[in-house]
């Protein structure tokens, strides 16, 4: 079975909300846990420190660095590696060790500082989701009626995470702010979670200039298992259907800058046959039954590992 680098997933804000859970514990309530890991050979896992909407300004970058802290305590504990840098990416994989690498979902977590985005970074966060759905100080979110691009502010976010070495993600962020970010940007950027807008037409999925703007600066997008991203109809939903998304980026030409960011534990509808991290060997199989094994390496692990070795320091 292949092994597999998933792009972006919120168990680190479950076990946030919710401390009486364990991640070395098999448990119905988490979809991605080191047991499910091994059952799906997941062996690089993005872990995303969302902040809720309700947690007030003035407590959020607080509300990371306890996520940060759980991982460091409860998560990195011997069987996770914490992957910090482009060695530590290389050493994970060379030795076929489990990894994680650090991010934070939606800047709005920031607060408008600099200094606080720099100690992130020390803390081990290696990539940051520059929106969630809503406006911050960086950018507006998806679903903003007038949305603008980068402010002022965002636009010295983008050049201090190219000059740390962080990895950019533009999911969730409003079309304005994408291209503002793409054109700004010295370093590939990622749409960690994001489907086809053309296949489903909701604003968190991407066009088909944004998809081919994407592939030109050396970025990935990653397919994400949310259902009512991959089909409007309210059904249950399949991988075959994910797969039509999968055959539109790769019809534009997206056959090495494509990947998957299942958002599992930001789920609350799954797919019929992609429930948990440890159902990947479902999606394995359907994608060798229509690409090469050249090609499903590609989208289930190495497009991933060149951003991320290109971008990491």
């Amino acid at each position: 079975m292949f092994k597999i680098f998933d792009a972006h997933c919120d168990v680190l804000s479950k076990l946030w909300q919710q401390p009486e859970l364990d991640f070395y514990r098999e448990d119905e309530r988490l979809q991605v846990s080191y047991p499910e890991m091994v059952k799906g050979n997941v062996d690089i896992q993005v872990m995303a420190c969302y902040v809720p909407s309700h947690v007030p300004y003035g407590r959020r970058f607080q509300a990371v660095l306890e996520m940060l802290d759980l991982f460091h305590e409860r998560v990195a504990s011997g069987k996770i590696r914490a992957i910090l840098s482009r060695a530590d990416l290389d050493a994970c994989v060379l030795k076929e060790e489990k990894g994680a690498i650090l991010f934070v979902e939606g800047a709005h977590a920031l607060e408008e500082s600099l200094v606080q985005l720099r100690t992130w970074h020390r803390l081990g966060l290696r990539g940051m989701t520059l929106t969630w759905n809503h406006s911050n100080v960086v950018a507006s979110g998806c679903h903003e009626p007038h949305p603008g691009g980068l402010t002022l502010f965002g636009r010295k976010v983008v050049e201090e995470m190219n000059r740390l070495g962080m990895i950019i993600d533009v999911s969730h962020v409003a079309e304005p702010g994408f291209w503002d970010t793409l054109e700004l940007s010295k370093a590939p950027v990622i749409a960690s979670h994001s489907n086809v807008r053309r296949l489903c037409d909701h604003p968190r999925n991407l066009t088909d200039d944004q998809i081919k703007a994407l592939i030109a600066n050396g970025g990935v997008m990653g397919l994400t298992f949310v259902d009512f991203f991959v089909t409007a109809e309210k059904r249950t939903v399949w991988i075959d259907d994910l797969l039509r998304h999968l055959d539109h980026v790769c019809a534009l030409g997206g056959v090495d800058h494509v990947g998957f960011g299942s958002d599992f534990d930001g789920i609350t509808e799954t797919f019929g046959d992609l429930t948990r991290a440890g159902d990947y060997h479902n999606l394995v199989e359907a994608l060798l039954k229509r690409y090469k094994e050249a090609d499903v390496k590609k989208f289930v692990r190495e497009n991933w590992l060149r951003v991320f070795r290109n971008v990491l320091q």
